[in-house]
């Protein structure tokens, strides 16, 4: 790697800043009309208890021991900060189908990144619903796509096009296995670095042009490959490693990523946007549960690197869908929490609200609006469907290897797994990390909970197990084949 190339890229971000400072100091910016602006980021794999403060303020302890996000932790306490946010999804490209057309992974028809892509590409997206309520709106997505259909499709004026996880540098097989999880320097890893700047770039020209704007800012931090900063990686170096976080590549790339958020946040603020302008952080799935991956067919993982949480990414347990969630700007109170459970399929309808009006939304969304919420935090979501699904039908041998799917309604979370016929029962608000099985004592509650999900489901045509791609060759047609239930078998069985 040039090292001095990776310091003149991070320079270049820095020029942008000072030159934002330098006139902020003499004219006041130009606001947009009425209409506000957003800023989605969304980053890759990032962990529930992946910053460096907890998103729950009543389990303090519930961070790393050994990341430091200073610049996260400062964009979530500027605002509201969601104990119980989720992504929609377990894997990366349903939750960011999720999130531009406001719709639940199982009506979409699209509940994992690999075979048939059956989303009917014909919506609504974030941008169109927007340009109908001001047709001013300028329009941007930066960074990952991984959807199947071109960004400008959905009124996204600036884009990069159909990127995925290949674009900043992703291998996998056997062959590649060591590059992909011991990591290595580049000057611009995961391309944190540019895509920040040209974010800057676009708010920075919007606000100039008095246009109110909405930027998704998608990184591919901190997705394999485990990519860092030459200067990130010296300084987690100077660290002591914690028990439950210690790689120190993985905790180089936090940092690079942490940083950018830095930049981001420094540029809001020589703009003046507090008045105007929302920020939304959220991740696409719950972190890695260990590194490097493994073919773990549902085996505890010791330790579980999102503890307290169960599990992670590609399971629906709730290391595999809790994710950092929190959103700032004007009206919101600083450093506030709600407990709602919120997911990211409320974002676009949370959009519409806050631009002036819900009635250009699509039909048959599953999110709802999050605005009542962010004025009171006790108070709860009006979505069409009373809970939240979660439906991931697949065998997959490097999570619980067996279809299951999941509601969380209250404080309480069922998971299903048709296969084997075991069903499992959470009081989610008691129990965060899932070590208590209910079912057997609650059976009115299982009852109750699969019935809704079942009818949920059906009601929106999700893909059965068995229609999944690798029903017959993974899954053998329909064999229990996960060793995920030995864990409840004894009261005493504690997994990190």
């Amino acid at each position: 790697m040039n090292s001095v190339g990776a310091v003149s890229l991070c320079n270049s971000v820095r020029v942008r800043l000072a030159f934002l400072l330098f006139i902020a100091t003499f004219a006041h910016y130009p606001q947009a009309n009425e209409s506000p602006n957003f800023i989605v980021v969304l980053v890759d794999d990032f962990g529930w208890s992946s910053m460096s403060q907890s998103m729950d303020m009543s389990q303090p302890d519930a961070k790393s021991d050994y990341y430091l996000t200073p610049n996260i932790d400062n964009l979530v306490s500027r605002g509201m900060r969601f104990s119980n946010g989720y992504a929609s999804s377990p894997v990366c490209s349903p939750t960011r189908y999720s999130i531009q057309f406001g719709k639940n992974p199982a009506r979409l028809r699209r509940t994992r990144g690999l075979g048939k892509n059956e989303v009917d590409h014909n919506q609504m997206g974030i941008p169109q619903v927007l340009k109908n309520i001001d047709a001013s709106y300028t329009t941007a997505h930066i960074g990952k796509w991984h959807i199947d259909a071109e960004p400008s499709r959905y009124g996204y004026d600036v884009h990069d096009g159909k990127t995925g996880n290949k674009t900043a540098g992703f291998n996998s097989g056997k062959r590649s296995k060591a590059l992909q999880w011991n990591g290595y320097a580049e000057e611009d890893p995961k391309r944190i670095n540019s895509i920040t700047a040209r974010a800057i770039d676009f708010i920075q020209e919007s606000v100039t042009k008095k246009q109110p704007f909405f930027l998704q800012l998608s990184h591919y931090a901190v997705h394999s490959n485990i990519v860092y900063s030459e200067s990130s990686f010296s300084e987690v170096g100077k660290r002591a490693k914690g028990q439950l976080h210690s790689n120190q590549a993985y905790a180089a790339m936090i940092h690079d990523l942490d940083l950018s958020i830095g930049h981001l946040l420094s540029a809001y603020d020589a703009l003046d946007l507090k008045t105007n302008t929302y920020v939304i952080f959220v991740s696409d799935n719950g972190g890695m549960p260990v590194l490097p991956q493994q073919k773990n067919l549902g085996k505890p993982y010791n330790p579980g690197l999102n503890a307290p949480l169960l599990r992670g990414k590609w399971d629906l347990m709730e290391g595999g869908i809790r994710i950092p969630f929190a959103i700032f700007g004007p009206n919101i109170e600083p450093a506030s929490q709600s407990e709602t459970p919120v997911v990211t399929h409320d974002i676009m309808p949370t959009l519409a609200d806050l631009a002036g009006s819900i009635e250009q939304l699509p039909k048959n969304i599953d999110g709802g609006s999050l605005v009542s919420v962010l004025r009171q935090t006790k108070d709860t979501v009006n979505r069409d469907f009373d809970g939240l699904v979660f439906h991931y039908p697949h065998y997959n041998r490097v999570g619980i290897n067996e279809p299951h799917s999941a509601i969380r309604f209250g404080d309480y979370k069922l998971v299903d797994f048709p296969v084997s016929g075991r069903k499992l029962l959470f009081n989610i608000k008691k129990d965060v990390g899932e070590k208590n099985d209910l079912s057997s004592s609650r059976p009115d509650l299982v009852d109750l909970l699969n019935n809704k999900m079942k009818s949920y489901l059906l009601s929106v045509n999700a893909e059965r197990p068995e229609d999944a791609y690798n029903w017959k060759t993974t899954g053998k047609s329909g064999a229990v084949r996960t060793k995920f239930f030995k864990r409840y078998k004894s009261d005493s069985f504690n997994e990190k």
